[in-house]
């Protein structure tokens, strides 16, 4: 997550509307460079975090705005994988036994520079010159690059606008999330995070409201946020979505809008990464989309099968079914499967078929 030191330079306030400059590329030059930082970074696999981030802050020499740069370098970094060189997990002790062993040969002569090293990394299966110039390889900024995404310049884009708006909810008290479809991941990872939240129908669509991590009564808002910020990426690669949210800037109540898709071109700012192709909870769902899309009632009476795009809420229950029947004519009707498991899984999926009370459903 950007800090804010990286995300306010780019802020502006008017009136009561909160806007963000978003890095926009109408002439497509900064994808191109962006693509050079990823090739640049995908170089360094195996370097240490200390040489990668030295390696992206060179590059201020091609830059009008060191800010901008900053903030995409922690995007990318943020996006890579880094592990600790392997034997890092046993250097807290072996440090304790290099120094107990400096201790006793002290005062140090010259030419001994090693001899403490030497039986600890008798130990460690490590040459004393191995154990030294690595015996403080488990800190943080000695972890090696070991993943870089496949991602291009224009993803990279997506990202780091995706990332600046991050930067901005983590002052809000309320956050309204609207969505078109992938309710069923963004419940997963809205109680995954254990964030407080309450499901509001609003006519034929639904509100997820979010307390946001600014808000007065929160014990500990900094980890709060921190859980909070996993679910716009989340919320970012559905298919339509927008959020309001409620902002407290500088002692000032204020809003911001934020809208994407999941598909969009260079110039549409936050957004997420391309969608993933369509996704099933088990191989019957799969069978089941593919036996329905090749029926009659598919091509010939006009019924269209999709995955779940609403959920159902009915006295505080929320029930996500898994598939959407929509007819041409605007009918609609929701489609749940269910397996016959456990005695519990029943209990819990008749409860859930029970408060959605009134919408058409069909059980399979």
């Amino acid at each position: 997550m950007l800090t804010r030191a990286q995300v306010d330079p780019f802020v502006r306030t008017r009136g009561s509307q909160v806007q963000v400059a978003y890095l926009a590329d109408p002439k497509g030059n900064i994808v191109l460079f962006l693509d050079r930082l990823l090739r640049l970074v995908r170089k360094l696999h195996g370097e240490p975090l200390d040489v990668v981030l030295e390696a992206l802050r060179r590059q201020e020499r091609r830059v009008r705005d060191a800010s901008r740069l900053a903030g995409i370098a922690r995007t990318i970094v943020e996006w890579c994988e880094f592990t600790l060189p392997p034997g890092a997990d046993e250097l807290d002790g072996a440090r304790a036994q290099v120094f107990a062993a400096r201790g006793a040969l002290w005062p140090p002569i010259p030419g001994d520079t090693l001899v403490p090293f030497a039986a600890v990394a008798e130990l460690l299966g490590r040459t004393p010159e191995t154990l030294q110039r690595g015996l403080y390889d488990d800190r943080p900024g000695a972890r090696r690059l070991h993943r870089i995404p496949d991602g291009d310049g224009r993803a990279l884009l997506a990202r780091y606008n995706l990332e600046l708006a991050r930067g901005i909810l983590r002052d809000a008290t309320r956050v309204v999330l609207h969505t078109r479809g992938g309710w069923r991941d963004v419940f997963r990872a809205v109680k995954a995070a254990g964030l407080m939240h309450e499901l509001v129908r609003v006519g034929k669509r639904y509100d997820l409201i979010l307390t946001g991590p600014a808000a007065a009564y929160l014990v500990r808002p900094a980890r709060y946020g921190v859980r909070f910020a996993r679910v716009l990426p989340v919320l970012a690669r559905t298919p339509a979505w927008r959020v309001d949210a409620e902002l407290i800037r500088d002692g000032r109540a204020c809003t911001f809008k934020l809208r994407g898709r999941a598909r969009a071109t260079a110039g549409v700012a936050p957004v997420g990464r391309e969608p993933k192709r369509e996704r099933f909870d088990s191989a019957w769902e799969r069978q089941f989309v593919r036996d329905f899309r090749a029926s009659s009632w598919a091509k010939a009476v006009g019924w269209e099968l999709t995955r779940e795009r609403t959920p159902l809420s009915s006295g505080g229950a929320v029930f996500l079914p898994d598939f959407t029947l929509r007819h041409r004519d605007g009918r609609e009707a929701a489609v749940e499967l269910v397996g016959f498991w456990t005695a519990e899984y029943l209990t819990s999926k008749v409860a859930k078929v029970r408060a959605a009370d009134g919408v058409p459903l069909v059980l399979v």
